[in-house]
């Protein structure tokens, strides 16, 4: 199932990051091919607004003086005839009738703009009012823009002799341009397949390492719900299993029954301990507990946190010290320490014998406040080491109910440690027990 799950989901992650990958390459592609077409054509197009802004500086210049006086008083028209160009004009032109027909196949402005080949258009009257445009013609690349002549004005020579036009091309040869611009588009092409060939290996890459933490999360919630169900269930099989025997014996008394009670009780307690703990690492998961943090005079605190332990220890023939060296208010979220203090100090005479020492430091090193409980019990083996922290786990593979322990009292602890943005370690204490060493940036 988990196979199955992490299959679907990396294909789902790929495609997405895939497709995701192609839209942002192909928009970049299609603004860089824009920007790089408007750049290279903005050089023709200005030549030939060149033009079509002094014709129509030409035409107002006309129709504020388009007539004069001939020696009969008459008025004459004024004409343009083809060679009035501006000295700087690098274009070309095409002239057509009134009925779009050309009038001849290429007038140039002078010898300045001669080319070698000629051209045949018809003349679109679609093209007024619009921004010039490449078209092929003769195997030649032009850039051009129509123009409207005011009938009259100018006077080109035709097959029929001197003709009024109607209309014009303006025209710029673009060929080079053009295939300057057709080599640039396949670079960008080609540049884009490679670039999408190698997003589609890192998107793979990159699908494949997001499953790691997911599938992680869900190996740990399986184990969680798994381990969870075993520790709950065997506590309320104890207690079904007491009260079912009670019901036998209907006559019998509560001291006949005291022993199936205080069990009753006691795996009642550990249930209540097991939800809480439960409770409090779920909250944990999903941020629900906020760390509240105070300046706290750490040796008082302690000392108030530790007293109890003290008087267990002697109780118990083991020596509980505490050594507290820390000359500053340290900011800790109070009731977060105290319930780690808890589990550690649980913890180190749970599996401490009579006659062991637990003994409890708090110093301050490197701007770090330090707090080490160290006890001379059993120890903990090397591959204990490992899971220590994980949940549930306990290194009795037997679930020894002795201890009371249901492996959750370390996870807490290390949560608790990593929430105030420090680290929790466990070490060999020589010559026998264990260190837990927890270190709390000030």
């Amino acid at each position: 199932m988990t196979k199955l799950i992490n299959r679907r989901q990396q294909i789902d992650n790929f495609a997405t990051l895939a497709l995701g990958l192609m839209v942002i390459f192909t928009f970049l592609a299609g603004v860089i091919f824009w920007i790089y077409t408007f750049t290279i054509y903005d050089n023709s197009d200005r030549v030939i607004n060149q033009y079509v802004s002094y014709y129509q500086q030409s035409a107002n210049d006309d129709s504020s003086d388009s007539t004069e006086a001939d020696p009969t008083g008459k008025k004459a028209a004024k004409s343009v005839t083809m060679n009035h160009y501006p000295e700087e004009f690098r274009g070309n032109m095409l002239y057509f009738d009134d009925k779009g027909n050309q009038i001849e196949s290429q007038v140039t402005s002078g010898s300045k703009n001669v080319l070698t080949r000629k051209f045949s258009l018809k003349f679109d009257k679609d093209d007024l009012g619009e921004s010039p445009k490449t078209i092929h013609k003769n195997k030649t690349y032009l850039r051009i823009q129509a123009v409207k002549f005011k009938k009259g004005t100018v006077m080109v020579p035709g097959k029929n002799g001197v003709q009024s036009a109607s209309y014009g091309y303006v025209f710029v040869d673009v060929t080079d341009t053009v295939v300057n611009l057709k080599k640039f588009q396949d670079v960008l092409i080609w540049s884009f397949i490679w670039a999408f060939i190698f997003a589609l290996f890192f998107a793979y890459f990159v699908s494949r390492q997001s499953m790691k933490p997911i599938l992680r999360a869900w190996q740990q919630q399986q184990d969680f719900v798994n381990n969870a169900a075993h520790e709950l269930r065997t506590p309320m099989s104890v207690i079904q299993g007491k009260l079912e025997t009670m019901l036998t014996k209907p006559t019998a008394t509560v001291r006949d029954q005291s022993e199936a009670i205080i069990l009753s009780l006691s795996e009642v307690r550990r249930l209540n301990s097991l939800t809480n703990n439960m409770l409090t690492l779920a909250k944990s998961g999903s941020n629900m507990t906020k760390i509240e943090k105070e300046k706290t005079d750490i040796k008082s605190f302690l000392m108030k946190v530790l007293s109890p332990y003290i008087e267990m220890g002697s109780l118990s023939d083991k020596k509980v010290t505490v050594d507290v060296n820390v000359p500053q208010e340290v900011a800790i979220d109070r009731k977060r320490i105290h319930q780690l203090m808890v589990l550690l100090m649980d913890n180190a005479l749970k599996y401490s014998d009579d006659g062991d020492s637990v003994n409890v430091t708090a110093k301050v090193e490197k701007k770090r406040l330090v707090i080490a409980v160290a006890d001379t019990g059993r120890g903990i083996s090397a591959e204990a080491k490992k899971h220590i922290f994980d949940r549930f786990y306990r290194e009795d593979k037997t679930g020894n109910r002795k201890t009371g322990g249901t492996g959750l009292g370390l996870s807490i602890a290390d949560w608790i440690v990593q929430a105030h943005n420090g680290k929790i370690a466990v070490l060999d204490n020589k010559p026998k027990g264990t260190i837990f060493r927890v270190t709390l940036p000030l």
